[in-house]
Order: C-alpha cells, then sequence, then structure tokens
C-alpha cells in the first residue's frame, strides 16, 4: 500500500494514469480495512493521502462504483458498499459454478510443478495466525483456490473467481468469522488437496462442494451478527 501511495505522489502523472493509480489506492485501502464496510468516503482526506487532486480520486471512485466496491447516496456523499446476504448467496452460487469447472480443468492439466503451488498456498494458508481473522488470512484462502483453477490453464476462469473471491472478502467484516472455522477450512483444503493429487474428481468436486457451502453459511452468520452489534 506505501509503495502504492509513493508512486502516486510522482509529479506529472496524466489524468488517466492518476485515475487508475487512484484506483488501485482506494481498493487497497479497502482491501486492507483501512476503509471499512460501510464506511462514508472523504475526497480530503483522500487527497490528503493520496497527494492528488479531487478528479482523479472521483473517477477512480465512480469506477469503483461500477464494480460495485462503493455505493454513492445522493447528497451524501460515497460510502464503501457492505454485502448482504442476498449477494452473498448469489456470489457463492457463482463461485461453486466456477470452482466445480475449476476442479474438472485442474485434473485435465495437472502437474507436479503446479501441485507444489498449490500445496505451498495451503501451507501458508493453515499456518497463518488463528487467533485473529484479518483480510490477509482471507487473502491466502482465496489464493489456495486460485491456483487450484491456475493448474487449469483458463485465465478467464481464474479471472471471474478471482473476482467473486474479492466480492466476497473485501465487502464485509472479517471478525464476523469464528475462529474454529479457519482451523476446520484448513482441514477442509487438505482433503480437497489429496483428492486432487489422487485424480478423484467426484470426491474432489464433493469435497469443494461441501466446503464452498459451509463457507457461504459462515458468512451470511457473519453478516447477520455483525448487524445485530450494528443495532445496539
Amino acid at each position: 500500500m506505501d509503495q502504492i501511495i509513493k508512486r502516486i505522489k510522482s509529479k506529472n502523472i496524466p489524468p488517466e494514469k492518476a485515475s487508475e493509480r487512484a484506483h488501485k489506492a482506494i481498493k487497497a485501502m479497502i482491501a486492507q480495512y483501512q476503509l471499512m464496510p460501510g464506511q462514508k468516503i472523504t475526497y480530503i482526506q483522500l487527497s490528503e493521502k493520496l497527494k492528488m487532486s479531487k478528479t482523479p480520486i472521483i473517477n477512480a471512485l465512480h469506477r469503483l462504483e461500477q464494480e460495485e466496491f462503493v455505493i454513492s447516496r445522493p447528497n451524501r456523499g460515497f460510502f464503501v458498499k457492505e454485502i448482504d446476504t442476498e449477494e452473498v448467496t448469489e456470489l457463492f452460487k457463482v463461485r461453486e459454478t466456477l470452482e466445480m469447472l475449476a476442479i474438472e480443468e485442474s485434473m485435465k492439466n495437472q502437474n507436479s510443478k503446479m501441485l507444489r503451488e498449490i500445496e505451498k498456498a495451503m501451507i501458508a494458508h493453515r499456518e497463518y495466525n488463528y487467533d485473529i481473522v484479518t483480510r490477509k488470512r482471507l487473502a491466502l484462502d482465496a489464493a489456495f483456490h486460485l491456483k487450484i483453477a491456475e493448474m487449469g490453464r483458463n485465465r478467464n476462469l481464474v479471472r471471474f473467481l478471482r473476482q467473486v473471491f474479492e466480492h466476497i472478502y473485501l465487502r464485509h467484516r472479517s471478525e464476523g468469522i469464528p475462529p474454529e472455522r479457519l482451523v476446520t477450512s484448513a482441514e477442509e483444503h487438505q482433503k480437497i488437496f489429496d483428492a486432487i493429487k489422487e485424480k478423484n474428481m467426484a470426491k474432489a468436486r464433493g469435497l469443494m462442494r461441501q466446503h464452498i457451502r459451509a463457507g457461504k453459511i459462515t458468512t451470511i452468520k457473519g453478516i447477520q451478527k455483525a448487524a445485530r452489534s450494528f443495532e445496539f
């Protein structure tokens, strides 16, 4: 994030490049919880932080609105868009469809190099601090799934799946996820990986489906818990 902001501060940046860099920086701030779901986004603070004028920041926010990471409200400005349970259900349905295809494609193109990459991503997720739930841990979770898709050599599949993960993980409060789910999730990753390595298509698909549906339930419960806390 600091490197992104440092590049943005350089002088004589063309307007279109300034907007692109502002887009990346604001999205990174959302990813790192510097901008929280539901939080109002103020131009002045962003201008000071990014050392940019108002125009590229507004352009970036409009682009993020089109991507549904932020929302504009009449006479109130821009806010980080929160995800609701209906959208979670829709996104997880898309995710399940994509990951079932990713399993099939990965089986067809399985190779030892990518298996090592998948295992490395799995271990990184498993060994991350279990005491806290952070965006970093969620990113490591997504990385494991994306490595499976990458082994299938379908770039569009990987791109679409990455977009789904971004919307699921960047737009809800990760503190709503119970730590015990992190342990279970890591165990499920191991079983999925073993089934892929064994080239057991039916087993891998079944385990992945159960894993994704458990994740959906946990995410929905987390959103509902956060909503109840906000009411008080």
